[in-house]
């Protein structure tokens, strides 16, 4: 049996043809889910950050409103509240000395309602 080898050399050529083609269809394919994958953990770790974000903004927010509580103005109207803050922003903008003065009477003021809380569990 006589076998062309121009034949045989055509077949191998298109089947290697076919092959390469495929290989670069598979490329393309695992590039895209590589892609894919990375958009995807991009994502979970924006997602992440905004909630820890989101979570330690909640807590700040539940500290000042017991900071709120704590200085027994929680009955007050919340403009008041805002008032007063201002208040006193302004005039330790003119007096940032005040600062250290206000500190030390609101350490003092919480060191005593701790103490009073923990006699109180005795």
């Amino acid at each position: 049996m006589a076998v062309n080898a121009e034949a045989q050399r055509s077949k191998i050529e298109r089947m290697m043809t076919a092959m390469a083609k495929e290989q670069a269809k598979l490329l393309l394919a695992e590039r895209a889910e590589q892609r894919k994958k990375a958009k995807a953990e991009a994502e979970a770790r924006r997602r992440e950050r905004a909630a820890l974000f989101r979570s330690a903004d909640a807590h700040r927010k539940i500290v000042l409103g017991g900071l709120t509580i704590a200085a027994g103005v929680d009955e007050w109207n919340p403009a008041e509240i805002v008032g007063a803050l201002l208040v006193v922003s302004e005039q330790l903008a003119q007096q940032p000395e005040r600062r250290a003065h206000l500190r030390k009477k609101g350490i003092e003021h919480l060191d005593a309602r701790e103490a009073a809380r923990k006699a109180a569990k005795q």
